[in-house]
């Protein structure tokens, strides 16, 4: 079987659990050599252990996405166990309590942005320096749903999702030129542990699947399927998009 992402070297954040961990998963069957990112340690450096092998090349570091410093260090270091480059996944985000706007909390507003809106924008600004110093890859952004509609009870989260996709077209323009290519994905409900948020509101998985036209919750892996066509060849005219995978949420 051919392998799309053979010998592409890709950087997946939020990688222990989830999309991400799907992800990790389905780039290493594709052939791509990782390091893997999560403040998860222990979680992280079980799927790398999993993942690793003496011809596909699976790391892991400890990253907390919030802190600047932490991002440029383990960039440098990725770089360094890889080789180089080619890819990254930026899949990095938390979930929120469903309150409604006016009685959203400072304190969760400001820790929403710090991870979902201020860790890409992070992860972003130390990939694209060596992407468009070398001229070539490919960043793929974790956007969300609720980075294309507005989602009741959720204003932090949805804000911050959205910001994420001004970041990725903003970026993806400044790049284009340069041969660096940046786009996100937009899932819809996917069984992930961000759901927990959800449903700690009432929010049932039926009722998640009531708004997709297929009527159903995505599996992860279904979502890493989307990521790994735009880190790959097949996708070298996809730049600046925010595509939903949402089992038709967004068409409706």
């Amino acid at each position: 079987m051919a392998e799309p992402l053979a010998g592409r070297r890709v950087v997946i954040t939020g990688a222990s659990s989830g999309i991400g961990s799907a992800t990790a998963r389905a780039l290493a069957a594709a052939g791509a050599q990782l390091v893997l990112w999560d403040i998860d340690a222990d979680g992280v450096h079980a799927l790398a252990e999993a993942l690793d092998s003496p011809r596909q090349r699976c790391v892991a570091l400890a990253v907390d996405v919030r802190s600047d410093a932490e991002v440029a260090e383990a960039l440098a270091q990725s770089i360094a166990a890889l080789g180089g480059l080619d890819g990254a996944f930026n899949n990095a985000g938390i979930g929120a309590p469903t309150v409604p706007f006016e009685q959203l909390d400072e304190s969760d507003f400001d820790q929403i942005m710090r991870v979902n809106l201020k860790g890409v924008w992070s992860c972003m600004r130390h990939q694209l320096r060596h992407m468009l110093a070398q001229g070539a890859g490919s960043i793929v952004n974790n956007a969300s749903i609720s980075g294309l509609v507005g989602l009741g009870g959720q204003a932090a989260y949805t804000a911050s999702k959205h910001a994420v996709v001004g970041l990725t077209k903003a970026a993806a323009v400044e790049a284009a030129e340069r041969g660096v290519r940046v786009n996100a994905i937009c899932p819809g409900a996917v069984r992930t542990p961000i759901l927990q948020h959800l449903e700690a509101a009432g929010i049932t998985e039926d009722v998640l699947a009531s708004m997709s036209p297929q009527a159903r919750i995505a599996e992860p892996a279904e979502i890493a399927g989307a990521v790994m066509w735009l880190l790959s060849d097949q996708s070298t005219f996809a730049t600046g998009a925010a595509i939903p995978v949402d089992g038709g949420w967004t068409a409706r």
